[in-house]
C-alpha cells in the first residue's frame, strides 16, 4: 500500500476542505497521514475513523517566530522520514515550504498546494516584502525537484507565482477549489421574506470584507433600502488582522448585524438567504462560501480578488466589484435587492456552473490522476 503524506498547517481546515479528497485517496488505495497543528481530540478521533493516522507539529499559522518555525521545521522532517511516504502533499505556506524543501534535499515525490497566495502577498510592509523575497528564494529551490507539482485553485495565481519562482509550465495545475457535492448542496429557491436577508459567513478579519459590507449597509440605509446581514464565522482572536468581539458585538447592538457566531450549519444559513456576500481583499483560492452559495442556488456579490471571480461571472451568476468599492459595492447590492428575478437566474446558473466545473468529483478525480502520475515519474 502506497503511503500519502498530507501536510496542513490547521486541522480545521483540513476537516473543512480536504477530508473528502482524502476519503477517496484512501478508497484509491492509499495509506494516509496528516500531518498537522491538532489543537484537540476532537478532529483526530474523526479521522482516526476514517482510517486517516495523524501527526502533531505545533505549526502557529500567524506566527513568523524563526525560533518556533525552525522547531516545527525539525519535528515536521523527523516526522516525514519516519514516514517515508511515497508522495508528500503540502498545503498553505509553511507546511509548502518545510515540506517542499525536505522533498528536494531528498529528490522525492511532492505536491505544492497554492490555496490563495495568503496574506505575506497581500500586504507591503518591509518585514512582509522581506518575508516574500525569502518565500520566493525557497520556491524556487523546491521548483528545482524535477519531482515536484506546483497545484493553485486558480489561474491568476498560477500566472503570478509561475512568473516569480519561474515553474516550468508543465508542473503547474490549476484545479477549481475545492470543489462541492452539489448531492449534498442541494438547489432550493430563495424564501421570500419583508426584509431580504444577506449572508456573510467567514474568518472574522478586516481583509475578508465585513467592514465594507456594513459601511455599504449604512449608504443603503440613507436611502431607505433595508435588508438583513446575518454574520457568521470564526474569531480570529490573535491575528494583527483580527476584528474585535467587542466592535462585532457593538454592530449587532446597533442593528447593522445580525451576529450569528460560529456556525456548524453554513449550509442552513445558506438555504435561509437571498443573497450571499464576500467583498474580500484577502489573496483567496476559491472561497468555499461561495462554492456552497452557488450549488444551492444563491446570486452572490464578491470583490474582484483572488478566486473569487474565477467562479462568480458578472451579470451571469452573481456581480464581481472593484475591490475597495464601498460605493460600487452599495450600488451594486442595491440592484440584487431590488430584482429577485434577476437573482433566481443568477442562482440557476451559479448552479449549472458548480455542476460543470466545480463539482467534487471532478476535483476529486483531477487529484488522485496528478498522484498517480507524480508518483510515476
Amino acid at each position: 500500500m502506497k503511503r500519502l503524506c498530507y501536510f496542513v498547517n490547521s486541522d480545521w481546515y483540513f476537516d473543512l476542505h480536504w477530508t473528502e479528497r482524502a476519503i477517496a485517496a484512501r478508497d484509491a488505495g492509499y495509506e494516509i497521514h496528516i500531518i498537522s497543528h491538532f489543537i484537540g481530540e476532537e478532529i483526530i478521533k474523526k479521522f482516526k475513523t476514517f482510517g486517516f493516522i495523524c501527526h502533531n507539529v505545533s505549526l502557529v499559522a500567524q506566527s513568523f517566530n524563526i525560533f518556533v518555525f525552525f522547531k516545527a521545521f525539525l519535528k515536521a522532517r523527523r516526522i516525514i522520514k519516519e514516514i517515508n511516504p511515497d508522495l508528500l502533499h503540502c498545503i498553505t505556506l509553511k507546511p509548502c515550504l518545510i515540506g517542499g524543501f525536505n522533498a528536494r534535499r531528498s529528490n522525492s515525490p511532492v505536491v505544492i498546494s497554492f490555496v490563495g497566495l495568503g496574506r505575506i502577498f497581500l500586504y507591503n510592509t518591509l518585514s512582509m516584502r522581506m518575508l516574500r523575497v525569502l518565500t520566493i528564494l525557497v520556491y524556487k529551490y523546491i521548483a528545482g525537484n524535477k519531482r515536484s507539482v506546483f497545484i493553485f485553485e486558480h489561474d491568476r495565481d498560477r500566472r503570478k507565482i509561475s512568473h516569480l519562482v519561474d515553474i516550468d509550465y508543465h508542473k503547474s495545475i490549476v484545479i477549481e477549489g475545492a470543489g462541492i457535492n452539489p448531492d449534498i448542496y442541494k438547489f432550493s429557491i430563495e424564501k421570500k421574506y419583508e426584509i431580504p436577508i444577506v449572508l456573510f459567513a467567514s474568518r472574522m478579519l478586516w481583509s475578508k470584507g465585513l467592514g465594507d459590507l456594513i459601511e455599504a449597509k449604512k449608504i443603503l440605509r440613507q436611502k431607505n433600502i433595508h435588508f438583513v446581514l446575518n454574520v457568521a464565522g470564526i474569531l480570529a482572536e490573535d491575528d494583527k488582522d483580527a476584528i474585535p468581539l467587542e466592535l462585532i458585538h457593538h454592530w449587532h447592538d446597533e442593528g447593522l448585524i445580525n451576529w450569528l457566531g460560529r456556525s456548524s450549519n453554513v449550509y442552513e444559513l445558506i438555504q435561509k438567504s437571498n443573497i450571499v456576500a464576500l467583498p474580500s481583499v484577502y489573496p483567496e483560492g476559491v472561497p468555499r462560501l461561495l462554492l456552497e452559495a452557488s450549488s444551492v442556488g444563491r446570486a452572490c456579490i464578491a470583490y474582484d480578488t483572488g478566486g473569487c471571480d474565477s467562479l462568480i461571472i458578472h451579470n451571469y451568476n452573481g456581480l464581481i466589484v472593484k475591490s475597495n468599492s464601498v460605493q460600487e459595492l452599495a450600488v451594486e447590492l442595491e440592484y440584487l435587492l431590488k430584482n429577485p428575478q434577476i437573482r433566481l437566474e443568477m442562482g440557476a446558473n451559479g448552479r449549472k456552473r458548480v455542476k460543470e466545473l466545480f463539482s467534487s468529483i471532478l476535483v476529486i478525480n483531477k487529484t488522485l490522476q496528478i498522484y498517480k502520475d507524480t508518483i510515476g515519474c
